[in-house]
């Protein structure tokens, strides 16, 4: 029977044997799974008594943003992933969001048909990579920042990425971006590691935008889908 729970510290050995090779140059969830552990953000299903598939949720307010599915090579295609995902739209809900998000590289096609088939829509499209550098820009404070924010945000339909963890994208206030980081202005309106336009920030850490411009290195491009709860 294929159940779920929340991920201790003792399944991370397990869970990162059969993480490492996801593809060929690797995978992230190996250098991650430990502090998701300790935030308390991932969980895992369990079929016969072993780890088959392991996946994050971070609630931020009203959003919950999914991340890190991945399931046990030799036990794809019999539905684990749909499962998990459906059951972390569950505790999604009973943490009290009302939208969930997740990102999707946009060659990764088993994963656009998954959560299509789950209910999620796409909203719009992310950028990442590592940027041509900040050219400082103006920062803001007080009023004016969290204008400049919500501005921001109605143009971007409420979507946005955290300053401080840009790959997490979700629906987000301007409590939830300006909490994490300070909002400056040159081209474009940007926050931490985060832009609402071209690219900024230290060329030699990730960031993501809402264009594809200013990057040095640009990765894939990423779909961010959504679905209310």
């Amino acid at each position: 029977m294929l159940y779920f729970r929340r991920a201790t510290e003792d399944d991370v050995p397990e869970i990162v044997s059969f993480t490492m090779d996801t593809w060929e140059w690797g995978d992230y969830i190996p250098r991650v799974i430990g502090r998701w552990v300790a935030e308390r953000r991932a969980y895992v299903a369990v079929w016969s008594g072993r780890i088959t598939a392991v996946a994050a949720m971070l609630l931020i307010g009203k959003s919950a943003y999914l991340q890190g599915l991945r399931v046990r090579p030799e036990l794809r295609g019999r539905g684990i992933g749909e499962a998990m995902t459906r059951f972390l739209l569950d505790e999604a809900k009973r943490g009290g969001a009302s939208v969930a998000t997740l990102l999707v590289a946009e060659w990764n096609a088993p994963s656009h048909k998954l959560v299509q088939k789950v209910g999620f829509k796409l909203r719009m499209y992310i950028y990442g990579g590592r940027p041509l550098g900040n050219s400082g820009g103006r920062c803001l404070s007080g009023v004016e920042a969290y204008e400049a924010v919500a501005e921001a945000l109605g143009k971007s339909r409420g979507y946005a990425c955290l300053p401080d963890e840009p790959w997490v994208c979700t629906a987000l206030t301007p409590w939830d971006l300006l909490s994490r980081g300070t909002p400056c202005v040159d081209e474009s309106l940007y926050i931490g590691r985060f832009s609402f336009g071209k690219a900024r920030g230290d060329p030699g850490v990730d960031v993501t935008s809402l264009t594809p411009d200013g990057y040095k290195e640009r990765y894939a491009t990423h779909f961010l889908y959504a679905i209310e709860l």
